[in-house]
């Protein structure tokens, strides 16, 4: 019969070893678009409408939803979702607007949020997919004007996330940096809604599309995540 000292160090590596090998990344370090080691993808922001404000872009509540797309697929490789704008709304931060010709510089900051990557990229271990949380979303975006009407825009995105279920011993932190995000369709456009982009969030049928390239996504940790050596552990009861 196994005694006891035994079982609590079997018991032990199982709480230890398997979160850390499971639900961590299986490495760290960078991955972008411009070297090829991830793909860029498609966005939707929902004109949510939150708190009776009108449906339109900037508004407190509009919601984002964001995939990978290879041309084929949406979706299959990461997915960021459910950032809503705060209550303080889009800033201003310059306007440059001159007999409805011009630019305008927004920031908005978002609450909530989740990120999916999957298994099957070299962040993964190719047996579990890697979710967890989003912190601090922030949109640095110009919009273009002509005639006074928006005919374009581009977003500077930036976030970072953590890992669910990875143990707090090992810090590991997800830092996504889309640098460029570029408006394609608008609700109201007289163009038809182009397909393959991720639905509208909050039940919303209205928002914008955009396309979404030139990311860079850092994963760092504050310890490396290979599991606690089963010497170790023995030496801890002793």
């Amino acid at each position: 019969m196994k005694s006891l000292r035994t079982i609590i160090i079997v018991l032990a590596v199982a709480a230890i070893a398997a979160p850390a090998w499971a639900q961590c990344p299986s490495a760290i370090g960078t991955w972008s678009t411009t070297d090829g080691t991830m793909i860029g993808g498609r966005a939707s922001e929902a004109w949510c409408g939150a708190g009776g404000n009108p449906l339109m872009p900037g508004q407190p509540g509009n919601t984002e939803n964001a995939m990978s797309w290879n041309g084929s697929v949406l979706g299959g490789q990461w997915h960021i979702w459910g950032m809503s704008i705060d209550a303080v709304g889009a800033i201003l931060l310059n306007d440059s607007v001159v007999a409805g010709d011009g630019s305008r510089t927004y920031l908005t900051n978002y609450d909530g949020g989740q990120f999916w990557l999957t298994k099957d990229h070299t962040w993964g271990d190719g047996l579990i997919d890697l979710v967890g949380q989003i912190h601090n979303y922030q949109v640095i975006a110009t919009v273009t004007y002509e005639g006074g009407a928006a005919v374009g825009a581009t977003s500077n995105i930036t976030f970072s996330g953590t890992f669910d279920s990875c143990p707090s011993m090992n810090d590991c932190e997800l830092r996504f940096a889309i640098a460029n995000a570029m408006l394609i369709w608008r609700s109201g456009s007289p163009t038809a809604m182009p397909l393959n982009y991720p639905p509208f969030l909050c039940g919303a049928n209205g928002g914008e599309l955009f396309d979404v390239c030139c990311i860079t996504l850092d994963i760092l940790c504050a310890v490396d995540d290979e599991p606690t050596t089963w010497g170790s552990l023995k030496a801890l009861y002793r």
